[in-house]
This record gives C-alpha cells, structure tokens and sequence, in this order.
C-alpha cells in the first residue's frame, strides 16, 4: 500500500510516495475554485458504465453469453467550487448476487467481497481520471471521493428493507443511492481500500465511520491500532473534514475494526448405509460445503469420524479429505465412506478446517448399527 508523505518547502508542497498510503494536513490544499458574487457554478456531467468483469468465470450466476444488463444510476454533489453530475451504469447480476448474499459476520467483510474489486478499481480509475483532468492532488482527489460519498441519501434499515440492522455491500449502496452511517463507511473504506490507502472501520455507540492511516502532520481526531494512527473520517452529513468528529461521538469507546478478508465456511450433511455384511456397516457421508464469506478459503480439509460411544478415546473408523481451495461463494461437495461394526452404538462427526477461516464441528444423533 501507498504512504503520502508532505514536506512544506518554502511554500513548494513536495509529495512523495512509498509503503502504506498515509494523509498529511499539509497536503490539503484548497481546492476551492473562487468566483466574482453571483457568479454561478460550473456543472460537470459524467457518464460512466463500470467494468465489472476481469474475466468470464464468477460465482455469481454471469453468463457472458448474454447480454449485460446495467441498472443506471445518476449522482449530484458538489466539490472544488464545481457541481457534479455523474451518471453510473451498474450490472445488474452483480447487484442482485450481494442483494441476495447472506449478511456478514464483521462490518469490514462488506468492504473486502471479491467480486466488486474490478468494479470499484473500475470506479477509481474514473475519479483518477477526473481529478488528473482537474489537476487535483492525490489528498484532494480523496476529498472529492469523500465528498461524493457523503452527498448520498441517508436512510434507514428499517425504512429501507425492514431490517433493524442490514449492512450493504459497496454495489447495493451506489444502486440503492444511499444508506445509513455503516453502509456509506463500506461503501468509504472500500474505494479508499481499493487506492491503496491505510484504512479501518471505527464502530461507536450506534455508529460507524472510517479511519485513514495519517502522518503526524494530520490535525484531529484519531484512533491507534498496531501502531499506526487512524484519523476519523465522518461519511453521513457534507461538509466533514478528515480528523472532524460529531461532538456526540468525541469521547464514546470504539471497537477498530480492520481490513482483513475473512471467508465464512458453511456445510450441510446427511448419511446413510451404503452396504453392510455380518460385521461391519459401510455409511456414505454427503457433505455439501459453501463458502459464504468473502475471499478464497485457502487448504480446506474435511475430517469425518465414527465415534465409538463406549470409549471416547477409540473410533471406529476415521478419515481426512484435502479439498480445493473454495473461492467466495463457490459450492462444492464431499462423500465420505466410513465403516462401523454391527450392534455398536456410535455418532458421526464432520469437522471442515483450513488455514484462514474457523472450523465447522457438527455432529449426528447416536445410533445403533
């Protein structure tokens, strides 16, 4: 990742760039454009269709055999003294593959899904463009993301979607047009996460709002997390400054969360006899495995068990399977054989472990053979 670096030299602002993307005060230079009294503003119409698909192979149901069809949404805010209009085209099998996504386990899992990167990297690289046409600086290019961010709709969960609590994905609040306090931090933290910047999500007291990793040059408030100080981004209301916090919120405890993948493994199972003799019964074990969380869950391996009721520390018969690795949201399934002597009393167990997500143990009623 990017560090921004200022160094104020007889009023020369130098930039220099290397590691992790930090802001600098100083870097922030305005951007307002001055205008003679009555004079009105420049509007600046922009119409982009995102490119959403890095290649034909998704987990979402895309068939590039068919035509795409975009779901077209039109944007106005105001930054640099300028008013912008921007109308955003938006696939629609994208849009309804989150819609239908289970909600996430950690507010930062929203930001992190694998399959909105090239879209979102898509919509830099057209606030990129914009601002190169302007002549912004690296900071004011991500004051004007913040502020098109903030010009979007609050609205409420309940009101929306008739959940208390319904996190968006960053696609589900652009074609929404807007959210609440958690759903346009996403939505903030994934476009600054996407440009390289040091970000987290800051949870308050019936709150969220965004920390960008800034340099001891940056004025306001700020948050510590390994090390690195997280200054508060406030993405609800217009107007709000980097380090600017709502007074409400000044001295309320916070829980840091951090940018990190985290897959979300689920399975189902069910056994049955698949052959018997006078000794033994052979129990085929289907187990269909789904990752619903986000990014790849890496060396997945599935053990599965007949346990034997009579002495915890023996089973009847026991094996470990190595899978794939399971892309976000991909389906796959297992069959298991396992062999247990007749009139035992036993229980099947499954366990699925990896690398980078938490085991499954799941277990089955005792039964006799």
């Amino acid at each position: 990742m990017k560090y921004l670096k200022i160094t104020v030299l007889a009023l020369l602002l130098i930039v220099s760039f290397s590691g992790c993307a930090d802001f600098s005060e100083t870097a922030l230079e305005n951007a307002e454009a001055i205008f003679e009294e009555g004079e009105e503003k420049e509007t600046i119409n922009y119409n982009y269709s995102l490119d959403c698909f890095e290649n034909e192979t998704t987990n979402y149901n895309y068939d590039p055999a068919n035509d795409l069809i975009y779901i077209n949404e039109e944007y106005s805010w105001e930054y640099g003294g300028l008013n912008w209009d921007w109308s955003l085209s938006i696939p629609e099998d994208l849009y309804l593959y989150y819609k239908s996504k289970p909600r996430a386990s950690g507010y930062e899992q929203y930001a992190l899904s694998d399959y909105d990167r090239h879209c979102l990297k898509s919509m830099i690289n057209s606030f990129e463009e914009v601002s190169n046409q302007r002549g912004y600086t690296e900071s004011q290019m991500v004051e004007f993301i913040l502020a098109f961010v903030q010009s979007l709709e609050y609205t409420s969960d309940k009101v929306t979607t008739g959940y208390d609590e319904y996190p968006r994905y960053p696609l589900e609040t652009l074609i929404d047009n807007g959210g609440d306090c958690e759903d346009t931090a996403i939505l903030t933290a994934a476009l600054l996460h996407e440009l390289g910047f040091g970000v987290v999500l800051i949870e308050l007291p019936g709150h969220m709002a965004v920390g960008v990793s800034g340099d001891n040059s940056v004025q306001g408030t700020y948050y510590k997390y390994n090390e690195k100080k997280y200054f508060y981004v406030e993405t609800t209301g217009t107007g709000w400054k980097i380090g600017e916090i709502p007074k409400e919120y000044e001295f309320e405890p916070a829980t840091i969360h951090p940018m990190v993948q985290i897959p979300n493994m689920d399975l189902s199972w069910d056994a049955e006899v698949c052959s018997y003799d006078s000794n033994y019964v052979c129990y085929n074990i289907h187990v269909d495995i789904v990752n619903i969380g986000t990014g790849t869950a890496k060396n997945p391996k599935l053990y599965a068990a007949a346990l034997n009721l009579n002495d915890p520390e023996y089973v009847w018969d026991q094996t470990t399977l190595e899978l794939n690795d399971y892309e976000e949201g991909s389906l796959g399934y297992a069959d298991v054989f396992l062999n247990i002597p007749r009139n035992e009393y036993s229980q099947l167990q499954i366990i699925l472990y990896g690398d980078n997500f938490e085991y499954i143990e799941s277990y089955s009623d005792t039964f006799n053979t």
